[in-house]
Order: structure tokens, then C-alpha cells, then sequence
């Protein structure tokens, strides 16, 4: 399906759902990667590790962004897929409400102790960090994305070769 945004064509294929589903999950990660403390240097036992958070963290995730997509197609649906730009805001609004949640549901199923030691004094203050880390990471990619997009819609004809 094609949508039109006011001169910009978006294909709304599987090819651009995945590379949004991908970019969402990147950004999860690298976000996670940013506000990862470490183990803390008076920690007695084994090291913590950064992919045993993260994987039940992403347990959080799929479910949110999973309820979330679901909202999306509804409200895309509901607008008879022509208004391309409300519903990519939408779009962009679940993937930050679903990243919100999911921080959300993951510092309320870790013990005090556990937060204590991960290294995140406050809710507030470990949700604003992997925003923050989101954002930027969700930018960065969309901006790669339509830089590449837009360079692939340049076509420059090949030189013409006297002989």
C-alpha cells in the first residue's frame, strides 16, 4: 500500500514495517546499553551482566510493543490509511508510549535491593535516562533511514563517453 504525504509517496510494505519493527528494537537495546551501569565495585558474588537485565526486560517490551502495535493498526485502519502523516505520528507516539511502559514494568518487577545495586537512584530518573538514550537512538536511525532513502531517489545519469 501507498500512502501519499503531501508530495512524498510512503510505501507502507512489509519492507518498511520491518525496518521500523528493527529500528524499534535497536533502539530498545542501544538505549539499555546506555543507562547500564555496571556491577558496582563493593558488589560481593558474581558480576551482574547486562544481557541477563535486558532479556527480562525485553520480555516487558515485546508484550507493550505488541499492545501498542495493535492500537496502531486500529487507529490506521480507522483512518482508511489516508492521512499518512497523523498516523505516523501516531506511530511514533506508541513506540514511545510502549518504551515508557516498558521501563515502567521493568523497575517495578526489580527488588529495592536490585535497583540499588543496578545503579538507578529513582523511577524518574532511570525512565529519563532511557528516554533520553531513546530518542536519540530513534532519531539517529530515522535520519539515516530517509538520508539513504533520499539518496536512492537521486538518479544521476552516467557520463557520456566520447570515442
Amino acid at each position: 500500500m501507498v500512502v501519499e504525504m503531501s508530495t512524498v509517496n510512503l510505501g507502507m510494505g512489509k519492507s518498511l514495517v520491518i525496518r521500523l519493527a528493527l529500528l524499534a528494537a535497536v533502539a530498545e537495546v542501544v538505549s539499555s546499553m546506555a543507562v547500564w551501569h555496571g556491577t558496582p565495585t563493593d558488589w560481593i558474588g558474581a558480576p551482574l551482566r547486562f544481557w541477563d537485565s535486558e532479556v527480562s526486560r525485553l520480555r516487558y517490551w515485546c508484550v507493550s510493543k505488541l499492545l501498542f502495535a495493535a492500537l496502531w493498526v486500529i487507529g490506521w485502519l480507522c483512518l482508511h490509511r489516508r492521512l499518512a502523516a497523523p498516523a505516523l505520528a501516531a506511530l511514533g507516539g506508541c513506540a514511545l508510549g510502549a518504551d515508557v511502559m516498558t521501563s515502567l514494568y521493568f523497575w517495578k518487577s526489580l527488588s529495592a535491593v536490585q535497583v540499588g545495586y543496578l545503579g538507578w537512584p529513582s523511577l524518574q530518573r532511570y525512565i529519563g535516562e532511557h528516554l533520553i538514550s531513546w530518542v536519540i537512538v530513534t532519531l539517529l536511525g530515522l535520519a539515516a533511514w530517509l538520508f539513504s532513502a533520499r539518496r536512492r531517489r537521486i538518479h544521476v545519469p552516467p557520463p557520456l563517453v566520447h570515442g
